[in-house]
């Protein structure tokens, strides 16, 4: 019982670590991109936002959650450098910033005249003393957080199903809705997050000493995890696509309280918005320590506080969450196209050569992405 119990929460933990900003906004960017070939475009984003960052967990497995012993693979210098990179577009120059963006967007159906640098300047004050006090705060709100997340998308999936208008008839562009999935996919960046947050699982799996092995539980879990994934973002495609005409003029970040308001009414919308605010601010907490305790340790090698490392983080995520979620995008979206293909093929060498011994991994992982960038520039 011990081991089904530990198993079901590392599920659960994988679906909470991996469903942040982003994942409320994707997807239903996907269905409403997809012309009527939600088949595909699920399968696009699927691949890249649910099977790829399991890969990189079950990669971070194999070498017993060490980012250090991970990295160092593409050479020392990679260690830190990799590290920090990741982190900064993680964090307060990507998607900590995205984080409050969203939330601001769902408080905008409740409060629509809040202005965005207002929300952000007490979202931030709000992370920081979260942030602060994180050993306190997380368990409970990520306790609170997943069954009141889900039972709000459970609602919008039912009666958005139910009521949604027909799916529109699928044009010629098959192949540009599998592609927009997979892009789609990259934006989450949560195969970056399953770098830094899949120790998290593998610390759960170990402490329970589950009494099967640790790559067998992995599985299980894993099997939880990505299949409420995938489900949620199957439904959530299929939304996007029903209610395109509807979401034309919608801004990314505000599209699924629209939805929501759409399918069950203005009652219903307060708690689906509510539940968005709490999964945003969530991601942020964990984003903001990772980002500050690196700041200080790794950056600053101790010789700043841990509130100094807050604070600077906050105030970069602040001042580049003014730029709103498509200003955002516009220029991680480049960057994350460019590098998520050297990175899967990172990720694919680094457990080939855990279980198969291979020891190639920098002329792959170069050759994928010179590939990407020449590609890029045709």
């Amino acid at each position: 019982m011990k081991t089904k119990t530990s198993v079901l929460s590392a599920g659960l933990a994988m679906f909470s670590m991996f469903f942040g900003s982003g994942n409320l906004v994707f997807p239903l960017l996907v269905g409403q991109l997809s012309h009527g070939h939600t088949f595909l475009s699920s399968l696009g984003i699927i691949l890249t936002g649910v099977l790829v960052p399991f890969l990189g967990i079950l990669a971070m497995l194999l070498f017993n959650g060490d980012t250090n012993q991970f990295f160092s693979r593409l050479g020392k210098p990679a260690t830190f450098w990799f590290s920090l990179f990741a982190l900064a577009i993680m964090g307060p120059f990507g998607v900590l910033a995205r984080c409050i963006t969203v939330a601001h967007g769902a408080y905008r159906l409740l409060f629509p005249d809040t202005p965005l640098w207002l929300f952000s300047l007490a979202a931030c004050l709000l992370l920081f003393l979260l942030t602060i006090r994180k050993r306190r705060i997380v368990t409970m709100l990520g306790t609170i957080l997943t069954p009141l997340l889900l039972a709000s998308l459970a609602a919008i999936a039912i009666f958005g199903l139910a009521t949604m208008p027909s799916l529109p008839t699928p044009d010629a562009g098959a192949w540009s809705a599998f592609k927009e999935g997979i892009f789609q996919g990259y934006q989450t960046m949560d195969l970056l997050a399953a770098f830094f947050f899949s120790t998290f699982v593998i610390n759960h799996l170990k402490q329970n000493r589950c009494a099967e092995s640790s790559l067998k539980a992995f599985l299980k879990a894993s099997f939880i995890g990505a299949g409420l994934l995938t489900a949620v973002y199957a439904v959530l495609v299929i939304l996007g696509a029903s209610y395109a005409p509807a979401l034309v003029h919608t801004p990314p970040q505000e599209m699924l309280g629209q939805v929501a308001q759409l399918a069950l009414g203005p009652y219903a919308a307060p708690i689906v918005c509510s539940a968005v605010v709490l999964a945003c601010i969530t991601t942020a907490i964990v984003l903001t320590s990772l980002f500050a305790d690196f700041l200080r340790k790794d950056v600053a090698k101790e010789k700043i506080t841990p509130a100094v490392a807050i604070l600077t983080t906050l105030a970069i995520g602040f001042f580049i969450s003014t730029l709103e979620f498509a200003g955002i995008m516009k220029f991680i979206g480049p960057i994350l196209a460019c590098i998520y293909p050297a990175l899967i093929v990172m990720t694919l060498f680094s457990i080939a050569y855990k279980l198969f011994g291979w020891k190639a991994i920098r002329i792959p992982t170069a050759l994928a992405l010179a590939l990407k960038l020449l590609f890029a520039a045709i």
